[in-house]
């Protein structure tokens, strides 16, 4: 738990440094409250140095050293900006020796839960052995031929190889998932503390509902609780779609003078980067960066400036993730086999197929239909009794349905458009997710947006006086005037460290760092030059095991340079420099 808490400390300074010179550069006049410009600076950081390392990984390996240089240049920039200084200064002023305290407890709450052993299949079958490949080689021509699941592009991945040594053993292959529990839990105690103060808008309730809403689908299945515990792309994905959807929802928020003066090309280019970001993560963010590009081109009227600055950000932040697909698979968009080049080192288009079918293709799932059976109903009930979520999925968009009508109605009474965009959002990624892979850990994020944002705006414009009246009626110590003054928080910390000292003996023992993966028996195979490991089970999990490891490379896979081994990659044809 302590190398977990020292990490979000870190990973925190990072990238609100490099989040708040972004914000700083971009003359950004809708986030203004000191609170909402930390958690965008934050997630903009998050995004900005996992694009970054991925980036680096084409020259180098992505050791702990190379992270570290890798930070320290947008933090080395950042601290050169008097307004980044400014900000601090007045952050630093607000950092109460309380709040500081509240923070800590809150992060050991998030480590205990996320420390966990890793027990998702996926991460001994590639999450894990992709880190690997770019901590010790960085990024590595062909690596789909070795494993087909190690051509899947994500900056996620990149952002945990620095700091998943292999000394660790995989210890902390969940850090950078529980970072993204802890901030979102950092987010909800902001706003948390703004209804108590009677300062709350429809952007704090929103996130009042989402962030709890997307934990509580995240628990009520097996499965998705597991993938929390883990290096899985799936999570960031989640809570990144109802961040993008607050900040659009911020973004009409400010006054009309502010959205007047910079006209939005600065203030609206925030969820664009963000929707990007997310689509490096993992492409079911797709419905994210088509929603987020129409939202800067359109939302405050089209114009060719608007459309040039657009697409130059779009293509420069999507060429690295873009890039590394060609450099593992030969193809940008893996698995989708849409452009994919004539290289030495490329699956073919139907190898590529193939695999996208195994997540994607769910209309193959269950087998063919009988002759005599609608083909479309038969599915559907398969589905609906075959798979534990689909259900609460059903449930979901059945609300999401009802809640658009009085949503629509609010918009057209307040005229503010955010609602229209994120109502734009729901319904685009709820039908790219049941179209590709009606799946919850696939879709969560968008089938809960209009629910949620029907109940923060009835939340705030019709329940917020009679909230704040019985919040001073039943909580009238929870004043954070009054318990800056005392040392509630203090005793409520030593309490929670003394407490986890003294649970489980389980709990105990990952106080430092998290338990090691599963052991794993492997034997020594060779195809044609290329040897590696391949492990005695029937679902081909590494896990931590030596690279290179696989269940079953391609049958024409060679080294791509024998004299200089794995690390100058792989490729079809012998010597195919």
């Amino acid at each position: 738990m302590l190398y977990f808490i020292a990490v979000w400390t870190l990973l925190s300074m990072v990238c609100g440094l490099t989040g708040a010179a972004l914000l700083s550069s971009l003359r950004t006049s809708v986030f203004t409250r000191l609170g909402d410009r930390l958690m965008v600076a934050l997630w903009l950081g998050v995004v900005l140095l996992a694009t970054a390392l991925l980036t680096a990984s084409f020259i180098v390996p992505l050791s702990p050293l190379i992270g570290g240089l890798v930070a320290a240049i947008p933090v080395s920039l950042s601290l050169r900006s008097q307004r980044v200084r400014r900000e601090i200064s007045m952050l630093r002023s607000h950092l109460t020796p309380v709040l500081l305290t509240v923070g800590l407890t809150l992060a050991f709450g998030v480590a205990i839960l996320t420390t966990q052993r890793v027990t998702w299949l996926d991460t001994g079958l590639y999450h894990y052995g992709a880190i690997r490949w770019l901590s010790e080689f960085g990024a590595v021509p062909g690596i789909a031929l070795l494993l087909r699941q190690f051509g899947f592009s994500s900056t996620w991945f990149a952002l945990a190889a620095p700091l998943n040594d292999v000394f660790l053993e995989g210890r902390a292959s969940a850090v950078t998932n529980g970072f993204v529990l802890f901030l979102s839990s950092l987010h909800c105690l902001i706003c948390l503390i703004r209804v108590f103060s009677k300062r709350s808008t429809t952007s704090d309730w929103f996130i009042l509902f989402f962030q709890p809403v997307a934990v509580l689908g995240i628990f009520s299945t097996r499965l998705l609780s597991t993938v929390l515990i883990s290096p899985s792309p799936d999570i960031p994905v989640i809570f990144l779609t109802g961040i993008v959807a607050w900040t659009i929802l911020l973004n009409f928020a400010s006054p009309a003078d502010d959205q007047v003066k910079y006209a939005g090309f600065h203030t609206d280019v925030v969820p664009l980067i963000l929707a990007i970001g997310a689509t490096s993560i993992k492409l079911t963010a797709l419905p994210l960066l088509f929603v987020a590009s129409l939202f800067y081109f359109f939302c405050r009227g089209f114009s060719l400036q608007r459309l040039w600055i657009g697409s130059v950000v779009i293509i420069l932040l999507l060429l690295p993730i873009l890039s590394f697909g060609v450099i593992t698979s030969g193809c940008p968009l893996y698995p989708s086999s849409v452009l994919c080049l004539d290289v030495p080192w490329a699956v073919t288009a139907e190898e590529a197929k193939a695999t996208a079918e195994v997540t994607r293709g769910w209309g193959t799932w269950f087998g063919s239909p009988p002759p005599e059976v609608n083909s479309g109903v038969w599915l559907f009930w398969k589905w609906l009794n075959s798979i534990n979520s689909s259900k609460l999925i059903v449930l979901l968009v059945g609300l999401s349905v009802l809640a658009s009508v009085p949503i629509f109605k609010e918009y057209r009474a307040k005229q503010n458009f955010s609602y229209l965009w994120v109502l734009a959002l729901a319904f685009v990624g709820s039908t790219f997710a049941i179209s590709q892979a009606p799946l919850l850990r696939f879709g969560l994020g968008y089938f809960v947006l209009s629910p949620i944002l029907l109940a923060a705006i009835l939340i705030q414009s019709k329940f917020q006086l009679n909230l704040s009246k019985a919040a001073n009626q039943l909580m009238p110590s929870l004043q954070f005037q009054k318990l800056q003054r005392q040392n509630l928080f203090v005793l409520l910390f030593l309490t929670t460290l003394i407490a986890v000292s003294l649970t489980s003996l389980e709990v105990r023992s990952r106080f430092l760092l998290p338990p090691p993966f599963a052991d794993v028996e492997v034997l020594e195979n060779q195809t044609n030059d290329v040897t590696y490991f391949s492990p005695r089970n029937s679902r081909g999990v590494c896990w931590d095991t030596e690279l290179p490891c696989t269940g079953k490379p391609d049958e024409d896979i060679h080294l791509r340079n024998p004299n200089q081994g794995i690390e100058a990659g792989f490729s079809r044809r012998p010597n195919s420099l």
